[in-house]
């Protein structure tokens, strides 16, 4: 009863003494109190004002607490509350629910400083005002207890729900000319299906690439290997330092599961068991690489290990690391397995199964995202390769030498720059005609030509899209018979200045040749009479001087068959003078 007392007054209040019939004073206690006290009967107790400066009972000091606790966590749920109504007008007015003027929240991207639970909110909710509330949001929601982290991930689902139905309105603020500022020494953004560079910083500096290295040692090892060859562990890839696979010393693994191993769980001893096995020595493969680097005109790049351990002699650069992974993600074989976040592989040792994750946490955490690597070492820092798909465009973005966690943010910030910034604008379509070519002997004198395959090119939407020209070049007259799909020519894709493509021409369908007199009716048909006369003059002397030759040397033959030396030694003339 009495500490419910003590719990009910106000802060800073003093609690009244207790003074109890028949016992003696407690020490500390006022004698002015005591003796203005009226008598009272055994066992009742008199609530009496206790002088000041007087010290407070330890149980009411306890009880003090307690209650500024509680009023503490009182105001903390409170502005945790008001917060959460905040972030809610925020996902309607997102949404598109109130009116356009009501919507004043500026898409800047990411806010700095982002927790982990909302490292996914994008343009939507991420004003200077609505990016402090929410991680003031985040802190609180985490302090709360164990819950909170599941709240913030509720609210990081929302938004970004919020942000793509902005994105689908089309609705939203102008986009800014550069993406918000990443923590890293050189950053790329190119369009997967062209090349196209949208942006980049310091691309061309050469740096270590870390486990990015991967990317390189995969793509030869799908190119050059068989899936299903078989390779044992040795004794050089079982002591490989760093991120591993734990392959047993002679353990045999098939080429397929060292390469989910290399990519998914990005296995050292992986890598240098692929390039034993392919290879013979790890000396050859790295051979290989830097000469399939120079193939694909990567300027900036050298390889000295197959798994990006070491910092001397082995370098790259974010434009070349751009190209090697377009390349790369155009191979299927290559593609399916970084898009793969878990795979699980047979472990007979252990009569079990290996599960394998996926280590790129861009993966996980961006919608959309299709690949491809990431990496660090203390020389590196992070090093991130990532693609990711939205609406029919994919795009590859590199950052080297960046913060090993907050790349993931800042990747995730330039993707959803990349996709609010540019749209796709067709430039030709796969199978549409261009134009004809000429064809000689065939039944058609001319056959329609069209794209091999369909080219579209990004810009930004808040500009005119740039003039297109497209130059058809043909490589001649085709002659019969043609057949459907053969190549043509080329067609030249210029925008503004910039050869952006040379896409081949095929025919449209086939053309069969004309037979021998036709094909020669045409011939003539061609020519002016004079020369037709000519022509038939020249033909019927010919001819008639051949018959005479013909005769000639019948009746020699005859003559010989009935050979007369006598004859032969008198004769006048040589028969065959005629």
């Amino acid at each position: 009863m009495h500490d419910g007392a003590a719990h009910g007054e106000a802060e800073g209040a003093r609690p009244p003494a207790r003074v109890v019939a028949g016992a003696p004073p407690a020490a500390g206690r006022a004698t002015c109190a005591r003796a203005a006290a009226p008598p009272v009967a055994a066992g009742v107790t008199v609530a009496v004002p206790r002088a000041a400066g007087a010290p407070v009972p330890a149980r009411v000091a306890a009880g003090r607490a307690r209650g500024g606790g509680r009023r503490a966590e009182g105001w903390h749920r409170a502005a945790r509350g008001v917060l959460t109504v905040m972030l809610a007008l925020a996902v309607v007015v997102a949404a598109g629910v109130l009116p356009p003027a009501a919507r004043a929240l500026p898409p800047t991207g990411f806010f700095p400083g982002a927790a982990p639970g909302t490292a996914g909110l994008g343009p939507a909710t991420s004003g200077s005002a609505l990016g402090a509330a929410l991680s003031v949001w985040h802190r609180l929601s985490t302090a709360a207890g164990p819950g909170g982290d599941a709240v913030a991930e509720a609210a990081s689902g929302g938004t970004a729900a919020a942000r793509q139905r902005q994105d689908a309105a089309g609705d939203g603020e102008p986009v800014p000319d550069r993406p918000p500022p990443q923590d890293a020494r050189a950053a790329i953004l190119v369009d997967a299906a062209t090349g196209q560079v949208l942006y980049e910083r310091n691309a061309d500096a050469t740096m270590p690439m870390a486990s990015t290295t991967k990317i390189m040692t995969a793509l030869l090892a799908i190119e050059r290997g068989d899936l299903r060859q078989v390779i044992t562990t040795s004794e050089r890839a079982f002591g490989v330092e760093g991120s591993s696979l734990y392959l047993a010393l002679g353990e045999q693994r098939t080429l397929e599961e060292l390469l989910y191993g290399l990519m998914l769980q990005s296995g050292n001893d992986a890598a240098v068991a692929i390039a034993e096995g392919l290879a013979g020595s790890v000396e050859t493969f790295v051979d290989w690489m830097n000469r399939r680097a120079q193939e694909l005109g990567l300027e900036h790049t050298r390889f000295a290990d197959p798994h990006g351990l070491a910092s001397r002699d082995h370098y790259t650069s974010a434009r070349d690391l751009a190209t090697l992974a377009r390349v790369a993600m155009a191979n299927p074989t290559f593609r399916r397995i970084v898009g793969t976040r878990e795979y699980r592989m047979p472990w007979p040792e252990k009569q079990s199964e290996r599960v394998l994750y996926n280590h790129n946490r861009f993966l996980w955490r961006y919608e959309g995202a299709t690949g491809v690597k990431n990496g660090y070492t203390s020389a590196a820092r992070g090093a991130l390769v990532a693609s990711a798909q939205r609406d029919g465009v994919e795009l590859i973005g590199v950052l080297l030498g960046a913060h090993p966690t907050g790349m993931y943010r800042d990747m995730a910030a330039l993707m959803d720059w990349g996709f609010a910034r540019f749209a796709p604008v067709e430039l030709v379509r796969a199978g549409e005609t261009v134009g004809e070519v000429a064809v000689t002997g065939g039944r058609q004198d001319r056959v329609a030509v069209v794209a091999a395959y369909g080219l579209r090119w990004l810009v930004p939407r808040d500009e005119p899209a740039p003039p297109v020209r497209r130059t058809v070049e043909p490589e001649g007259a085709l002659p019969a018979p043609v057949a459907r799909g053969a190549r043509a020519g080329t067609l030249v894709i210029r925008v503004g200045d910039q050869v952006v493509d040379r896409i081949p021409l095929v025919t449209a369908r086939a053309v069969e040749p004309l037979p021998a007199w036709e094909a020669a009716a045409q011939q003539l048909g061609g020519w002016p009479p004079a020369a037709v006369g000519l022509g038939a003059v020249l033909v019927l002397a010919a001819a008639v001087r051949w018959r005479r030759h013909v005769r000639a040397r019948r009746r020699w033959r005859r003559r010989v068959a009935a050979f007369n030396p006598v004859w032969y030694a008198f004769r006048a003339r040589d028969p065959g003078a005629d």
